[in-house]
């Protein structure tokens, strides 16, 4: 039964934003955070600036689908979602502490900080990272290969903070597996019996 659930959530997860994708409702920018909304307590946009697709959107929705079933079979649902809410929030909750660090510093970050931050792209690098922990060394590097790739497409085509965050979300994705497994909850264990 748990399973059962465990994969509705992920579906109902890819309705919900393929409705917001196709109907334009909400407006992305309602649903984006930025580093200045979080500082002003507006932590809720943490979670929602994750339904929203930036950029080549039903090219990214089919990989993100893909990449979601994929880590569904490899470790279930709830770690699945543990993973990519840890990187997603992780994530960006790192990237936008070094930018009041950076911030305090006196280095000029320009508007960083009211930047619109948005999308899936995140999540999508933390189950990246799920499937390469959790798929073995020939997964791995492929995982690692295409990683890369697709950094090296997003240096050209994405901001600093985007950067910074689609690298913390991989590696977020992966280490909360990884500690997980660790602490011995395992995917059969997360989905009962």
């Amino acid at each position: 039964m748990r399973d059962r659930i465990g994969l509705a959530s992920v579906v109902a997860y890819l309705v919900v934003v393929a409705f917001i994708q196709a109907a334009g409702w909400p407006d992305w920018e309602a649903l984006a955070a930025s580093p200045d909304q979080v500082a002003h307590g507006q932590l809720w946009l943490l979670l929602s600036s994750g339904l929203v697709i930036d950029g080549l959107p039903w090219l990214q929705f089919s990989v993100l689908a893909i990449v979601l079933v994929l880590a569904y079979v490899r470790v279930g649902a709830a770690r699945l979602w543990a993973a990519g809410v840890v990187a997603h929030v992780g994530s960006a909750l790192v990237a936008y502490a070094g930018i009041g660090v950076l911030n305090l510093l006196g280095a000029d970050v320009g508007d960083v900080a009211t930047e619109a931050d948005y999308g899936v792209s995140v999540l999508l690098a933390g189950e990246l990272g799920v499937i390469a922990v959790s798929g073995g060394r020939r997964t791995a590097l492929l995982v690692g290969v295409l990683g890369v790739a697709g950094f090296g497409i997003g240096l050209a085509d994405s901001s600093v903070l985007a950067n910074v965050e689609h690298l913390l979300g991989f590696v977020l994705g992966a280490g909360t597996i990884l500690l997980l497994d660790r602490r011995g909850w395992s995917a059969s264990r997360a989905s009962g019996p």
